[in-house]
């Protein structure tokens, strides 16, 4: 279970490997004109392809292209002093970026054009400037204004989206195990001798510590995981440019306050609704509303990924049971205030020891209660068990 997403990620990364190994090279093409300055300039070119000077006719192109000596070749025309090009290639052929070679032949074109009207290589200059747009994103905020990059942006909000998929998986795996081992335990009435020995609530938390340690333990391997890969070449490159330190600061530590209280209270949710069933088949219809819970939430995370500022996105992330889905993304996005964070916490940490202390009545109520008729009925007559008491 704690290899799975990581033999997953491996074998994925090893057919992208392979697939870009086959596919690497740089691709190899004839260029068929009668223009030899074009013909020079393309040869010039080596890092996006390289040109085959020895086939100078479609025919021997189409030869060469036959016997997988060739990728394509590429046929350039003039007339007026406008350029047109054609380029044929086969299914088999290696990738080549066909807008930079039209960039290419624009350039060219341009060149003749500006030498036939006696202009100076500065004035060529100009001429091929692009123009230049640059975005600039500012937030008012404490009576000031700060500016914000919008690469810097979308690592963040990429972070939220990780620990919205990692809350959502690790609450379906590990809820599922919390009801299991509880209903296990019941069908075969082992927990009688087990509470004859320690109480139901040391019970309860022993079983519900042992599950989140697990489910640590499982976070710190990715975690080391996750700093080795830090160190591969490939990633380095990637994130070349970017001081991930400073753009993830605050983030990750509230993120992951979010994603343990998280884990939490829906931990101690199925430890409740375990106690409900008396044989492990019925587990997957306890945890039933979990599974909608959790639902629920990772949707409006995923709403909330594209639009954070949403009146409903608001309003739920400040709902304890869609905090650790929504806020993330708030959080990411910069969407809320620090007294914002704090609130939503706070609420979370309140709610989480309410539903702590209610699940753990209810649970000293009906772990020794066994029952078919439903969780429904279970959930009556343990009630009115936890009343006499």
């Amino acid at each position: 279970m704690v290899f799975a997403p990581i033999i997953i990620l491996v074998v994925i990364g090893a057919i992208i490997y392979f697939v870009s190994d086959s596919e690497s090279g740089v691709p190899e093409i004839a260029v068929l004109t009668d223009n030899q300055q074009v013909v020079s300039i393309l040869q010039s070119e080596t890092e996006e392809f390289e040109v085959n000077s020895d086939i100078t006719t479609a025919a021997e192109a189409e030869s060469a292209m036959e016997a997988e000596e060739l990728d394509g070749y590429l046929v350039v025309e003039e007339e007026n002093g406008l350029y047109t090009g054609n380029y044929t290639y086969s299914p088999d052929s290696k990738e080549l970026d066909t807008l930079y070679l039209n960039s290419l032949l624009s350039t060219i074109q341009q060149s003749q054009q500006a030498a036939e009207l006696d202009l100076e290589q500065e004035d060529i200059a100009n001429l091929l400037t692009p123009a230049t747009l640059e975005e600039t994103r500012i937030e008012f905020e404490g009576g000031g204004i700060t500016t914000t990059e919008s690469a810097e942006d979308a690592i963040r909000m990429a972070g939220a989206y990780v620990v919205g998929i990692a809350v959502f998986m690790f609450i379906m795996t590990y809820s599922s195990i919390i009801g299991e081992e509880i209903a296990s335990e019941k069908g075969t009435r082992i927990m009688e001798v087990i509470l004859s020995s320690v109480s139901s609530t040391t019970h309860f938390f022993g079983k519900l510590v042992a599950i989140v340690l697990i489910c640590f333990t499982q976070i710190a391997i990715y975690a080391v995981l996750g700093v080795i890969a830090l160190q591969i070449g490939f990633v380095k490159d990637l994130l070349e440019g970017f001081d991930i330190s400073s753009i993830l600061q605050g983030f990750v530590g509230t993120s992951l306050i979010y994603f343990v209280l998280g884990i939490v209270l829906y931990a101690v949710l199925a430890a409740f609704l375990g106690s409900l069933v008396s044989k492990v088949e019925d587990v997957s219809k306890a945890v039933t509303p979990i599974v909608f819970l959790s639902l629920a939430g990772f949707y409006a995370g995923l709403f909330a990924f594209y639009n954070p500022t949403h009146m409903v996105i608001k309003i739920g992330s400040y709902i304890p049971l869609f905090t650790s889905f929504i806020m993330p993304f708030r959080v990411a996005s910069d969407t809320v205030t620090a007294t914002g964070i704090t609130v939503s916490i706070a609420v979370l940490i309140v709610f989480v020891l309410l539903t702590t202390w209610l699940s753990l009545l209810l649970y000293r109520s009906s772990v020794l209660i066994y029952s078919d008729a439903g969780m429904f009925k279970t959930m009556q007559i343990s009630l009115k068990a936890m009343k006499k008491k």
